[in-house]
């Protein structure tokens, strides 16, 4: 940490171990490796966070640090995303990134390493990345490589490596970089890599075949129809069902007769962006089915208190 500073900053610095931890809210103790950073005759909190940490988290943090030390606050970080480091510089949120920028503008710094790997922005989540997220979460993929996740995908390795390179981007903490490898790393609590990971996703529906009957072809049950399957949720008179791409092009949906939006259909088909087997697979897997739900079925009572009943049971 000295000794990257010193060669950024082309100064000498001192730096020493933050002497008042214990009188710090424990979240703030227990979060970071404090040091204080001399630089001529100014001094600042180096915080480092011993786990990584989202930009909401890191707004948060840094308040507190500022407010019950006295000091100015850098954050110290190993790996930072392409969408946190320019908003972090937007919010004046010093930081010093290890081997790529050091931003401290009570100093007037901003400096840049010129040549390094760049992830390109991603406006919106790949199917393929959404699938591999929810397979890696029920199956609490560790250490799990690029070859071994398209294995278990049955992809190209480039594939997946763009399904990476879209999971940094986003700023999602499961790729761990181990030399030249990039390693994926669910989290031990599924609820949390989950409230992490759905802001991010999107309703896996490319459309709906509104049709007066159930098509006679093989069909797993979809959306609220899910839900109904696995849990103690009645199902209605419609029932969801859902179809991947190469369902809809063999089966012929395109041609069939569809119901006008005024009139209830038989069925709807939902055509999925992917489908992940899950459990007997007579449903699409529980969060996909969440996904799913518009906002009308999530204000039914019933509905939460049997999407709370499926998660429990099936996912956590």
């Amino acid at each position: 940490m000295k000794e990257y500073l010193e060669q950024v900053i082309h100064q000498n610095i001192d730096e020493y171990p933050y002497q008042n931890k214990d009188k710090l809210p424990l979240a703030c103790r227990n979060a970071f490796e404090l040091n204080v950073i001399g630089v001529g005759q100014q001094e600042f909190l180096l915080a480092a966070p011993i786990e990584d940490m989202n930009l909401t988290e890191l707004r948060k943090m840094r308040l507190r640090l500022e407010k019950h030390t006295g000091l100015m606050c850098a954050y110290y970080l190993k790996k930072v995303n392409w969408y946190a480091a320019p908003r972090m510089i937007e919010e004046g949120i010093p930081f010093v990134w290890e081997n790529q920028q050091v931003y401290l503008p009570f100093m007037g710094l901003l400096l840049q390493e010129k040549g390094k790997r760049t992830l390109k922005k991603c406006a919106q989540i790949s199917f393929l990345t959404q699938k591999l997220l929810l397979k890696a979460l029920y199956e609490n993929w560790q250490d799990v490589s690029a070859v071994k996740a398209a294995e278990m995908l049955d992809v190209s390795r480039m594939s997946i490596t763009r399904c990476y390179d879209e999971i940094e981007a986003l700023g999602m903490p499961f790729i761990k970089t181990q030399g030249r490898s990039r390693r994926f790393h669910a989290m031990d609590d599924k609820k949390r890599m989950w409230e992490i990971m759905r802001p991010m996703l999107r309703n896996p529906v490319i459309r709906d075949f509104r049709l007066e009957r159930k098509p006679d072809i093989d069909m797993i049950f979809s959306g609220i129809s899910a839900l109904a399957e696995y849990s103690m949720l009645g199902e209605d008179e419609c029932i969801h069902y859902a179809v991947s791409k190469n369902q809809v092009r063999s089966s012929g949906l395109k041609d069939m007769k569809e119901v006008p939006i005024s009139e209830e259909p038989g069925c709807i088909v939902h055509e999925l962006g992917y489908i992940l087997p899950f459990g007997n697979n007579t449903a699409v897997d529980p969060l996909s089915a969440e996904l799913m739900l518009t906002d009308e079925e999530l204000s039914d009572p019933r509905v939460e208190i049997s999407l709370k009943e499926m998660l429990e049971e099936a996912v956590w």
